[in-house]
């Protein structure tokens, strides 16, 4: 049996600067004081460090904000806690930090199941699945002073936030459902959700190829593309001429329009130089035969040889925008010929879509093409199909060959061995604890709500406990974790019966267990362990151990908060 042993305990409060420091016997330890010296608050606080929160913790306990780190062990390795309100460290033997948390369902859970070896999974009201938050690890182990003598299975707050929790929890801690089943459970949720995958899209291709058999039926197509070759080959060859040819066509023509606006250019340069030499002449005509300068007094000859000069450059410019105008013309002709041959491209476009039209029979050629990709794709999905089945059909052997396992696991001879181990068990506890008005049929179910009157009812739910822990014990396959219980006389024992209550906590206690029992009054008893006395009314924090322990939480929070 795999065990969880608590080592020590250290309470710091910053607020009020009082800390405590407690060390736990691995086999019993009595946690002893009168009333408000703050024994229920110390034996609540060693679960809630662990995330499980017990009922009725004290206002004042709250208000005083106290850090708690518990050094434990599993199977002989270290381990240390640390809570601070919401917040949660995981350290190992060397004070390395494993991990910190602000949540508990989604963050030291998780955490914890693993290290607790803890497999379960079960539903929460949105129906996820998850890991159980720590309370429902530590119920079994935990009986509350406030709620665990009225009512059993309810030590903890908030268990309502899984369905159905209650039988599945009982079901894992006393073996009928152990780790072993949770872990296959697990795998084949996992290969499941890879089948559902498989599946849809399974799913999707049918509903593809259903579609396209669909088409497929509405035209019948009996042509061999092979007499379609050579069409196809004439549509390739007329695609690049009309191609290449488009594309010269497309560029001579931008050559040309370019010459052409260079020449236009041209052409009214000359234009404005004809009519400048004009008015040049017609005022030469005007002027005597010498002219003086008006702002040199340099006199300028006027002569007819000059003036025939400026007649013979505008003759000159004249012939030269001729020129122009021919050049621009042929430039013209050239481009509409371009375009003309461009249109022709055009041409060559109609007759691939005519051909894409054509006939043969009643079927056209893009017919025939769009047909054969069709079988093709049917082809595809069909061996695509087959491919998921076959890969659907593996993923299904092994969930099959994992319920052959979880058969055996859940055999009810086996079920059957446990159950019967908690009523011999129940039977024996009950008889022992002197309680003898219980009907069998209202134990019988191990996940009973146990009922009783007056002060049997505080013997009837130990019996019950302990019934739990021995089956526990005997089957769980999750490590076992230190009983605490918390002021077992209640309901006004008399002195026989809280006799017989306390001998059989020290008597019964499970081989290889921790206890650690809260007691007002220890009387004369014998057991294997130690007594922490509390003799404080009103502070279980001390002044004097503050300053010590202070140093040493905050060094761990410091260090969990890098």
């Amino acid at each position: 049996m795999r065990k969880l042993i608590l080592k020590e305990i250290k309470l710091v409060s910053l607020l009020e600067k009082r800390g405590r420091k407690f060390h736990f016997h691995p086999r019993t330890t009595i946690i002893k004081g009168e009333n408000h010296t703050g024994k229920s608050s110390l034996i609540k606080s060693i679960y809630w460090t662990f995330g499980a929160t017990p009922k009725n913790l004290h206002p004042n306990w709250q208000k005083a904000d106290v850090i708690t780190v518990i050094d434990f062990s599993i199977d002989d390795e270290l381990y240390s806690i640390l809570r601070k309100g919401k917040f949660f460290a995981i350290f190992d033997a060397k004070k390395n930090v494993l991990g910190t948390f602000d949540k508990i369902t989604s963050g030291l859970g998780p955490f914890l199941s693993n290290l607790l070896d803890y497999k379960i999974k079960l539903n929460n009201k949105h129906n996820e699945s998850i890991t159980p938050p720590p309370a429902y690890f530590f119920l079994p182990f935990y009986i509350d002073q406030d709620a665990s003598w009225s009512e059993n299975w309810a030590a903890f707050t908030n268990l309502s936030q899984l369905s159905n929790w209650k039988p599945n929890i009982i079901n894992y801690h006393t073996g009928i459902k152990p780790n072993e089943y949770y872990e296959i459970k697990a795998k084949m949720e996992v290969i499941q959700k890879q089948v559902d995958e498989l599946e849809k899209n399974k799913s999707v291709s049918q509903s593809v190829l259903k579609k396209l058999l669909d088409q497929l039926e509405t035209v019948v197509v009996d042509v061999d593309i092979n007499l379609f070759k050579k069409e196809i080959d004439e549509l390739m060859r007329s695609y690049k001429t009309l191609k290449t040819k488009g594309e010269n066509a497309k560029d001579k023509i931008v050559k040309l329009k370019s010459q052409r606006l260079q020449v236009d250019k041209q052409a009214s340069i000359v234009h404005k130089t004809i009519q400048e030499l004009r008015k040049d002449y017609k005022y030469a005509l005007k002027l005597d035969d010498t002219v003086d300068c008006p702002t040199c007094g340099h006199t300028y000859e006027n002569s007819f040889a000059e003036r025939f000069s400026i007649a013979q450059d505008e003759d000159r410019c004249q012939d030269l925008l001729i020129k122009l105008k021919d050049e621009a013309r042929e430039l013209e002709e050239k481009i509409s010929n371009e375009y003309e041959e461009y249109n022709k491209n055009n041409e060559e476009t109609e007759k691939i879509k005519a051909l894409l039209e054509k006939k043969q029979g009643e079927i056209k050629l893009k017919d025939i093409i769009q047909h054969e990709g069709k079988k093709e794709l049917k082809q595809i999905l069909e061996t695509e199909i087959s491919d998921l089945r076959n890969e659907i059909a593996e993923y299904e052997d092994t969930i099959k060959d994992f319920k052959e396992e979880l058969k055996e696991i859940e055999d009810k001879k086996r079920q059957k061995e446990i159950k019967s181990q908690y009523f011999t068990q129940m039977k024996r506890n009950l008889l022992k604890l002197d309680v003898h008005t219980m009907e069998e049929s209202s134990y019988k179910a191990i996940n009973s709500s146990i009922k009783e009157t007056g002060s049997g009812l505080p013997r009837a739910l130990l019996a019950y406990y302990y019934s739990i822990l021995h089956t526990m014990a005997k089957y769980s396959t999750a490590i076992y974790c230190p009983i605490i219980i918390d002021s077992p006389n209640q309901q006004d024992q008399d002195e026989e019966n809280l006799k017989k209550m306390m001998d059989f906590i020290f008597d019964e206690q499970p081989e290889g267990s921790q206890l650690i029992l809260g007691l007002v009054e220890l009387g004369d008893y014998e057991f294997d362990g130690e007594v922490i006395e509390l003799d404080h009314k009103y502070h279980l924090l001390q002044e004097d151990q503050y300053e010590i322990l202070s140093t040493e939480v905050r060094h761990l929070l410091d260090k969990s908060l890098l």
